[in-house]
């Protein structure tokens, strides 16, 4: 980390040389010039991490060094010293985005405390070129990237467009481009990306998860048969064809395989996943599986960063043969698949009435199946299931039911009654915005929001990019800068409370990100609005 000093008067120079600790601060080297052409020269020789400039000197101002240096050394962070508090002064530094200014005579406490921390933004910005460089590859693969003819089918597999017979093994991928043997078996594993360690705009999200697919396709599938896609859901998933001669091995690496993966994403994408390990099974039996594999992501509440394999999940509490899988039907209800829950209702409730071992005890086992199910579902989106069982309008039954006519009818209205709450009445992401739009001055992170609604990190992300159409972060960041908008332009608040107001501490940062979103620094925006204030 080396540090210029530019003051046209060598004892303040020498003053701020001999008071800093510089090693401390992590400084190699400090370097000092008394006018803009000495400064210019070293930034020519050296390369110049964090800039202390005075602001009126003779040969070329501070501010016109800084409008050099913005052109030939835009990483360099720069701290203004003056001994003049002329607002037009200011006004032009934060125009053109400098760390940090201050009064002279500065405290040299208060100054070495603002360089440390210029030094720690520069330090972030470094991480996060070399972050950028590294997944520049996969960005350029993303754009020029088609829909391939197999992706599409595993989507339409996966998603139900498709159904396969036990008979298609071989002749419905083939009608694709994918090459399956009937004696093969498919593997399935769903990567949960669950965290990203740093802040990512909607596009950058994207390249991301682009990455994770890539990689996981290079360390998980490697030289094996398999694809790679993303589901409906959004929703990672690699699917390897084994053949019976494959499977043993495989099965011995896999989990190997998943942790090498996971650690990587770690190291080298900045995020944090968990793999969701499947059992093999037959091309028809793939959606079940899968489904099952997101019954075990979307219940993870707790444990992040690990593997985990669905055939060492904790047993579940014993149930009736006759019952059905309650978790698929939350599955069915959640995406919204009303009708295709109630056939299914339906169809169990007949098969319950022609079992010969069904009775009382059966019946209510069920009712507590279901109910159970409903109350998880409304808990997972932070609704009240006693409210919405117990009000006006539900059928006069007197529960539990005591006929299996009583509970379809009692079922149906529920199973109608939960779908209008979820996508047509109180969704979670319009409470979710809500919630934000409440909170901008916090320190808002998406496992707050998790928290609040009762949901899965990974999942709650992909639920509000498809219904938003933006990441949280950049729901968060036009959201700040419009009310910050909306108070320039209507208001004659300073601009520096403004930005404490929507929880920017730091101002320069806050022009920044408000020149980002409207394409002018926010003084420029009041002028152009013709309010008066500063």
């Amino acid at each position: 980390m080396q540090i210029l000093i530019v003051d046209d008067e060598m004892y303040s120079v020498m003053g701020i040389k001999d008071a800093i600790n510089w090693g401390e601060l992590g400084v190699t080297a400090v370097f000092d010039a008394y006018n803009m052409r000495e400064a210019i020269k070293i930034f020519q020789e050296q390369e110049i991490n964090v800039m202390i400039s005075d602001i009126e000197m003779p040969k070329g101002t501070g501010i016109e060094l800084l409008e050099w240096v913005n052109e030939f050394s835009p990483q360099t962070e720069t701290i203004f010293l003056t001994a003049h508090d002329d607002f037009r002064f200011m006004q032009r530094a934060v125009q053109l985005s400098s760390f940090d200014y201050m009064m002279k005579p500065v405290e040299y406490e208060a100054l070495e405390e603002v360089i440390r921390k210029a030094i720690r933004t520069v330090e972030k910005k470094n991480a996060e070129l070399a972050q950028s460089e590294q997944y520049k590859p996969y960005y350029e693969l993303w754009n020029k990237k088609k829909t391939l003819l197999s992706e599409r089918f595993w989507y339409d597999l996966l998603s139900e467009r498709i159904v396969a017979t036990a008979e298609d093994i071989c002749s419905l991928p083939a009608e694709y481009g994918i090459v399956l043997q009937a004696d093969d078996r498919l593997l399935p594993v769903v990567i949960s990306v669950e965290n990203w360690k740093r802040e990512l705009n909607t596009r950058d999200e994207e390249v991301m998860e682009y990455a994770i697919r890539q990689s996981s396709s290079e360390l998980l599938i490697g030289d094996c048969r398999g694809e790679v896609v993303q589901t409906k859901q959004g929703v990672t998933i690699a699917i390897l064809y084994l053949s019976p001669e494959e499977l043993p091995p495989l099965l011995d690496s896999i989990g190997r395989k998943c942790n090498e993966y996971i650690d990587a994403c770690s190291q080298y994408l900045n995020c944090t996943v968990s793999c969701y390990i499947g059992e093999p099974v037959m091309l028809h039996e793939l959606t079940k599986m899968y489904n099952a594999l997101l019954a075990m992501e979307y219940n993870n509440l707790s444990l992040s960063n690990q593997l985990n394999w669905l055939s060492k999940r904790s047993p579940e509490p014993a149930s009736d043969p006759s019952l059905p899988d309650f978790t698929v039907w939350a599955l069915l209800l959640e995406n919204g698949k009303e009708e295709e829950l109630i056939r299914q209702f339906r169809n169990s409730l007949q098969f319950l009435s022609s079992d010969r071992q069904f009775g009382a005890h059966v019946l209510h086992a069920y009712y507590q199946g279901f109910l159970q199910m409903i109350h998880y579902l409304l808990q997972k989106r932070g609704l009240s299931a006693h409210q919405l069982i117990h009000e006006a309008g539900a059928p006069k039954i007197k529960t539990p039911p005591r006929t299996l006519e009583q509970i379809e009818e009692w079922g149906t209205w529920l199973i109608r009654k939960v779908h209008r709450c979820l996508y047509q009445e109180v969704s979670v992401i319009p409470r979710l915005c809500a919630y934000i739009n409440d909170h901008l001055r916090d320190n808002i992170t998406r496992e707050m929001l998790a928290e609040y609604v009762h949901l899965n990190p990974a999942y709650l992300s992909r639920l509000f990019k498809k219904e938003v159409g933006m990441s949280i972060t950049d729901y968060l960041l036009h959201e700040r800068m419009r009310i910050a908008k909306e108070l320039i332009v209507n208001s004659t608040i300073p601009i520096s409370e403004i930005a404490q107001t929507i929880g920017y501490s730091n101002f320069s940062y806050f022009s920044k990100m408000f020149k980002k979103v409207y394409h002018e620094n926010p003084q420029q925006f009041r002028k152009l609005s013709g309010c008066s204030g500063s």
